[in-house]
């Protein structure tokens, strides 16, 4: 009994987003997205990525991203990674929604 109580503790403590992350701004080439990374309970954000077609843009971790001529023709998404600090092993990634294919 008591593993079983031990391993319930520990999925517990796994980080959770009530909010999913989001995007806002223009899809069109040279415009800036502002990604948002929603809301976290029992964690905190600890990486951020855009990802164009759901694959990482190299160095693109911030929270705000200028849409590049690469990006023509392609969605983007911005990716949010929770953890907390009781195991490495607790954390989730959540992905926004995808934007619109991006216009030149």
């Amino acid at each position: 009994m008591a593993r079983s109580a031990a391993r319930s503790r520990g999925f517990m403590c796994v980080p959770a987003f009530t909010v999913a992350p989001s995007i806002a701004g223009v899809a069109q080439s040279g415009q800036m997205l502002t990604g948002s990374p929603g809301t976290v309970v029992r964690g905190a954000v600890s990486a951020r990525e855009w990802r164009r077609d759901g694959v990482a843009i190299a160095g693109a971790t911030n929270a705000t991203y200028v849409l590049q001529a690469a990006d023509v023709g392609k969605a983007i998404t911005f990716a949010v990674t929770a953890t907390n600090g009781l195991n490495a092993a607790n954390k989730v990634t959540v992905v926004s929604a995808a934007t619109a294919l991006i216009a030149a």
